[in-house]
């Protein structure tokens, strides 16, 4: 389990990937290889935890999620929000 500092860390990472595209839509797998690729955190992710790092995002109004209108995979997108957030570095 991820302590209090590791599940900030990917908050702000997942927000980072997401804002820094504002308007692109994104699968959880996308979101995770691009925090891995970019080393936004030490290690990898695992799945359960971007998902709620996600959800608390979702919570605070920074991301919106959606899902494929064909099937059920979750797509989230920085909200004008999360946006400002990120680039005030809040």
């Amino acid at each position: 389990m991820p302590t209090a500092d590791q599940n900030e860390s990917l908050r702000h990472a997942a927000r980072e990937v997401l804002a820094s595209r504002p308007g692109i839509a994104l699968p959880l797998p996308g979101i995770r290889r691009r925090i891995e690729q970019a080393n936004l955190i030490d290690g990898k992710v695992a799945d359960e935890d971007l998902r709620a790092a996600l959800a608390v995002l979702v919570g605070l109004g920074q991301v919106d999620v959606a899902h494929d209108k064909l099937g059920s995979t979750e797509h989230f997108k920085a909200t004008s929000e999360g946006v400002l957030a990120f680039e005030r570095g809040q």
